[in-house]
């Protein structure tokens, strides 16, 4: 952990399970529930994502390789914290802040009037939905999901489902295995950060569950808790596109019964992955930003 002073270069690390404890109680101490911010999310995309993390005190921030030289996910943690992390930042270039909710911009427009420019990123709107609305599916709006479930359950004679747990993520594997099979080989998958996860399962303090349909391993649903009422799903890998609906309907059913809300991450701005978050009618769609520091 750093204490970043008044050094002009703050210093970035890779992203390491002992760093858990210290960025989940940031981020609750924060009350951020984007799920960008959660620590599994950060750990499991690390090397897709190129981020690596300065970690302080009372805030973290994260860069954001993949974007650019300069970009960083929109710090996190108390407001005075934020700050420092920004003021930093400032000494040395012009930042830009990818990633960021409309508290986010807030923050940059009270603290640093004029300074931004703000881009709206619609394919990095993060999906809600109301759990105990999509196990009703009540109403004639959604009338098109309850059939494509139907048509799901349809697909097989039995189906059961599981805990996935620690000790059967080589089922997990293994069906992701397949999966991977059928896409071409340069379709970008999330096969490397599937495979963190389910290696450190345990200590990312996941969870999820593992579907069969007549006696096979077909699919299962796996992510973390963002707070005890909001679920990120990060990962749901379907071996069956027809039975995708029917899996997410039964993923839902089986959750806690705290959980209020689920969080189905972004549609990255792919048609067919859009239309089917659209199908299920979130409840909301969180907006997000890029905050550009203008040249000075």
């Amino acid at each position: 952990m750093s204490d970043i002073g008044n050094a002009p270069l703050l210093p970035f690390t890779p992203i390491d399970l002992s760093q858990r404890e210290q960025v989940e109680a940031i981020r609750r101490a924060s009350g951020s529930t984007l799920y960008y911010y959660s620590f599994a999310s950060l750990f499991v995309w690390q090397e897709h994502e190129k981020y690596s993390i300065c970690l302080t005190k009372d805030a973290f921030l994260v860069k954001h390789g993949i974007r650019g030289d300069n970009v960083y996910l929109f710090p996190c943690g108390s407001k005075s914290g934020k700050k420092r992390l920004i003021d930093a930042l400032m000494k040395s270039g012009s930042p830009t802040f990818s990633c960021t909710g409309d508290d986010g911009k807030l923050f940059l427009e009270s603290e640093y009037p004029g300074m931004f420019t703000f881009t709206e990123c619609r394919d990095d709107f993060p999906y809600l939905y109301d759990k105990n609305e999509q196990i009703a599916l009540s109403g004639k709006e959604f009338k098109n999901l309850r059939h494509q479930i139907h048509l799901g359950r349809a697909a097989a004679e039995e189906w059961s489902s599981e805990p996935l747990t620690q000790k059967n993520t080589d089922r997990a594997r293994e069906i992701t295995r397949k999966w991977a099979k059928g896409r071409s080989a340069d379709d970008p998958t999330d096969v490397p950060a599937i495979e963190a996860a389910l290696d450190c399962f345990g200590s990312l303090k996941l969870w999820g569950v593992l579907f069969r349909a007549d006696g096979n391993d077909v699919a299962y649903v796996l992510g973390t808790f963002v707070t005890p009422e909001i679920f990120d799903i990060c990962f749901c890998k379907v071996l069956d596109r027809r039975c995708d609906c029917f899996i997410k309907w039964a993923f839902y059913r089986a959750l806690p019964e705290d959980v209020i809300t689920v969080d189905s991450e972004e549609d990255m701005g792919i048609e067919g992955m859009r239309k089917h978050k659209l199908l299920r009618r979130p409840k909301e769609l969180v907006r997000i930003w890029k905050g550009s520091c203008n040249e000075r």
